[in-house]
């Protein structure tokens, strides 16, 4: 029987194991598999890239702005007082919301979409901070200026325990004629406990060095300050206390991107005098808004105590 070439079609030798002719090999080759160690070596980048995602999946969850809650809204319709004064306090909420134990009410220069950046800069965070998470703001009440501050930028925070926000309202309050005001709260479910054990964290390791120079008021005018921060109207002693809930809000107020933003002129500084009984802490900053150091006045302008 003849053997024939594959490749160029000339005859073969018997037993050839390659042509004579076009030197083509006449074996059949046999597919070889790849090990198992080649297998895995070739699976080696592709869990990498998959790693690599997954991580950068979870980071951007966590850092990602959180957006304000969704959630249903109710409106709340205030009625002004002959001086054009409504008052807004988690008294007069429970009208509308019964479960409400505590709330917070002001103008604000914050536009973020992010719930956290107005807890933050709130007065219930500056109260459960200082008490290490015991006391929220309670019964804080405040007045809605409707003649100065109609137009203005509202936020108001609803509290039904003290790391749970149930309800908001950011933004202008719509006039309704007759001296009635309409505020479309917004209802939601947010526990923000995973944020209040961050912010008394970092209090906790940075407030001692903001507040370690102590300015008497009569060396304010050569301290080379140029600029102060306001804190609250809740001091009740001479003496800087890490408990006062001013603390925090001074601590918050100078490490946010907009300082330069609620920084007073120096020659204000007594017109925002604390009321009666009260002492207020100031943060003195140069020219470049930078921390000179603190003072603490009384309702008359008189000096506190170094810590």
């Amino acid at each position: 029987m003849k053997h024939i070439c594959p490749h160029c079609g000339a005859e073969l030798p018997d037993r050839a194991s390659f042509c004579p002719y076009c030197a083509s090999s006449l074996q059949m080759r046999q597919s070889m598999e790849a090990s198992a160690f080649l297998r895995r070596r070739s699976l080696l980048p592709v869990l990498a890239a998959l790693l690599v995602l997954a991580v950068a999946l979870v980071l951007w969850s966590c850092l990602r702005p959180k957006g304000l809650p969704r959630g249903p809204t109710e409106a709340v319709i205030l009625q002004e007082d002959e001086n054009g004064q409504c008052i807004v306090s988690a008294e007069v909420l429970q009208t509308w919301f019964p479960e409400v134990t505590a709330m917070n009410f002001g103008t604000t220069s914050i536009t973020s979409d992010n719930i956290d950046d107005y807890l933050v800069d709130n007065f219930q965070m500056a109260a459960l901070v200082s008490s290490q998470g015991t006391e929220g703001s309670g019964t804080e009440r405040n007045m809605f200026n409707a003649r100065s501050n109609g137009s203005s930028r509202h936020c108001l925070l609803l509290f039904d325990t003290n790391l749970h926000l149930m309800g908001y309202f950011i933004g202008q309050p719509e006039n309704l004629g007759d001296g009635q005001w309409q505020f479309d709260v917004t209802l939601c479910d947010y526990d923000f406990t995973t944020l209040y054990e961050k912010e008394l964290s970092s209090f906790d390791a940075e407030w001692e060095s903001l507040f370690s120079n102590y300015i008497a008021p009569e060396d304010i005018a050569s301290s080379g300050a140029v600029w102060y921060l306001k804190g609250y109207n809740t001091g009740k002693t001479s003496t800087l206390r890490q408990s006062d809930a001013q603390l925090y809000h001074l601590w918050t107020v100078y490490n946010s991107p907009t300082r330069e933003n609620q920084c007073r002129e120096l020659e204000r500084l007594e017109q925002d005098l604390p009321d009666e009984g009260r002492w207020m802490c100031y943060l003195l900053l140069d020219g470049n808004n930078e921390l000179v150091g603190y003072t603490m006045l009384d309702t008359n302008g008189n000096g506190g105590e170094p810590s």
